[in-house]
This record gives structure tokens, sequence and C-alpha cells, in this order.
């Protein structure tokens, strides 16, 4: 188990009531009052899983937000993930995962997204819930997800999980042609000259698409220059650089079966 920070401690008052013996038959009873502090640890903040593009981005979002958590370095296809500690946590036996006080959530985005908005006072990664620009950014998360990660975990499973999905080189030529078309769409909106995707400030939506870029330069899709542009500048994030150093030990990239994606 790996502890970014050392773990910290509230303190919680309590007032305890107490009573004075009676002095005889004409005594009234008095109450006294004495406060006392007792420690208990802070809630639970935890990510269990390593080694993936998906993994990377819980602990991305967690060091730009500035925020202490630990670590159940857990590696995808790994006895890790079979132990019965986080079997108890996750049926799916999927990671990412994040406990949060008494919040169990998985899914690398809707992680992301649930941070944005639950930590916004310690940065703003999301626009404002309920505006327009919200319902657009979203739509871009949506759009990384289901058109770019979900198509590159298809190359995934016929050429790197051969051996579990089955080799086919026609799906994994065709989910490569599909990914260019959707990376067209977004170098489309990256034309006007800004820097990120809802324009000046990184956001979620970034972060989604940037590790999809890292993962299709893994697989040796050759991206358009603006993107290739677009990714070396966030790549010098000082939280991207931190979480990538964090979610790729040598032994995760062993267990991916390449250099860091």
């Amino acid at each position: 188990m790996l502890t970014d920070r050392t773990d910290a401690t509230r303190s919680r008052v309590s007032a305890i009531s107490t009573r004075a013996p009676p002095k005889g038959p004409a005594s009234t009873t008095r109450r006294t009052s004495r406060r006392i502090t007792v420690s208990e640890p802070d809630p639970i903040r935890r990510v269990w899983g390593i080694g993936t593009p998906r993994t990377l981005r819980p602990h991305w979002l967690l060091r730009e937000l500035d925020l202490e958590y630990e670590t159940k370095p857990i590696i995808t296809r790994s006895e890790g993930m079979r132990f019965p500690e986080f079997l108890a946590l996750s049926q799916r036996a999927k990671i990412p995962l994040l406990e949060d006080g008494r919040l169990m959530i998985g899914e690398s985005a809707a992680i992301a997204l649930y941070l944005a908005d639950r930590y916004r006072d310690l940065g703003i990664f999301a626009p404002p819930r309920d505006s327009d620009d919200r319902a657009r950014h979203d739509e871009l998360c949506f759009f990384v997800m289901s058109e770019m990660d979900a198509i590159l975990y298809v190359i995934r499973r016929h050429e790197g999980l051969a051996q579990i999905y089955g080799e086919s080189k026609v799906a994994a030529e065709s989910a490569r042609e599909y990914f260019l078309r959707s990376a067209a769409e977004i170098e489309r909106r990256l034309v006007d000259g800004r820097t990120h995707l809802m324009g000046d400030d990184f956001n979620v939506a970034d972060l989604l698409l940037k590790t999809c870029l890292d993962w299709a330069g893994f697989v040796n899709i050759a991206l358009p220059d603006a993107l290739v542009a677009y990714s070396e500048a966030i790549s010098t994030r000082p939280a991207y650089i931190a979480a990538m150093q964090h979610n790729f030990p040598p032994a995760a990239l062993a267990a991916l079966g390449g250099p860091t994606p």
C-alpha cells in the first residue's frame, strides 16, 4: 500500500453531563458539564488501481486538487484483483475504484467528474452545473469516452490481450481508422487556436482526452499535428507528471507490456 501523505486527524468536541450527588433532603440537583476532545481519523480517501490510462485519471485529478489520499497499487489482471478486501468493495472487480468517505465509485470518467464537483472549492476543473458550458463540457467527456476510449480498448483486447479475447487484425485496424475519425472531430474544435477544449482553462474533458491521446501513441496511432501539440502542452502540467510516475511504476509497465502509454 502506498500512502501519498501522512493521514491527518480531526477533533470532535462532545459535551458530557455529570450530576452532583444530593446533599440531603433540602438539596437541589445541579448539573455541571465538562468538555472533552476525542480524536477521530479523517474519512478514508483511497484509490484502488494503478497501471492503465484509466487508473491514471483519478490519480491525476486528485493531484490537481492537491487532495491527500491513499493508493492501493493493484494492477489489472493481477492477484491483487482477487483480494477479498477489494472484492468486498467491488463485485465487478474493476479498477479504478475510489473510496471517499462512505462513497465508493468506479468508472474513471465518473470519478473525475465527481471529484471536480465535490471539491470545487479547491480548484475549478469543470464549468458550473446547470450551465450551458457544462452541457457542452459533458458532451465532450461522453464523446471522448464512447468514441475514443472505448475504441482504443478494442485494439487493446484484440492485440494486447489476444490470448484472452482472440486476435483480430481486422477489428484492430478498423478501430484505428475509427479513432482517427474521432480525433479529426477534436482537431476541428481546436482549429481556432484555443489551448484547451473549452477555451483557456484545463478541465476534466482535457484530462480524459489527454489520457486517450497517450494511449493512442502506445498502440502506434499517428496523431494529427494539432493534437500532438495540444498533448505536449498538457504534458508539462506538474500534476500530470507526478501522476504518471505514480501510476506507471516498473511492475505496472511490465504488466501493460511496453513503455508508458
